[in-house]
């Protein structure tokens, strides 16, 4: 089975690459990915870029060269409900675009197993519907209008892309974000303060996901 695990930025996954221990990177067009033998199963690491045109792309080469069982997208995002905090994880059962306002469901059994690991691990999280945006939200009112829009929980700028695709190949995907920033006028401020938390504990919950899954 060859599993594609995507993230925006290498510094969203620095964690996880090292939990993978011996990998191949190797270029895929534009962009760089890794290979690794994990149970029998192939894991590719895709480095998507920032963005949805970025993301677009990547999947795309992605899916040229590869034949993709199944896809998780992780990494982090920005909270539009008030109720969430910094640093927790969101699992998204939707997907919504701000610009076309189309939402796609992700893979209900991808998701439910990831839900039920977190669950096994204690993990503070949430699920709800994830807003892929072509630009940072850093405004309040930009913040408030989203939700209002779109009735969305967090932000991210690829997901949309990612399950797009995918779901046209009929790839089963799933995405779990963690919230990294508040979506305001301190979004970059505390997206780079918090990137370190997002890379070290999304990491460490992929890697434990995939041996979840290999004792499952």
């Amino acid at each position: 089975m060859n599993i594609a695990i995507s993230a925006a930025h290498a510094m969203e996954f620095s964690t996880f690459r090292r939990y993978m221990g011996r990998v191949q990177k190797l270029p895929l067009g534009s962009w760089q990915h890794y290979l690794w033998l994990h149970q029998g199963n192939r894991v590719i690491l895709l480095e998507t870029g920032i963005g949805p045109e970025r993301a677009a792309g990547a999947i795309k080469t992605l899916l040229k060269t590869y034949k993709i069982d199944c896809m998780i997208n992780f990494g982090s995002a920005g909270m539009i409900n008030e109720n969430l905090k910094l640093g927790d994880a969101f699992l998204a059962d939707e997907i919504a675009d701000a610009t076309t306002g189309k939402v796609l469901k992700t893979n209900a059994q991808i998701t439910e197993a990831i839900s039920a690991f977190l669950c096994e691990r204690n993990k503070r999280f949430s699920r709800g519907r994830l807003l892929t945006s072509p630009e940072p939200v850093v405004k309040r009112s930009h913040r408030v209008r989203l939700a209002e829009q779109h009735q969305v929980d967090a932000v991210d700028m690829e997901a949309f892309a990612l399950a797009q695709f995918a779901l046209r190949a009929k790839i089963p995907f799933a995405s779990l974000k963690m919230i990294s920033d508040r979506a305001n006028a301190l979004t970059r401020l505390e997206f780079w303060k918090n990137l370190p938390l997002v890379d070290r504990n999304l990491g460490k919950l992929m890697y434990g996901f995939l041996e979840y899954l290999k004792a499952a």
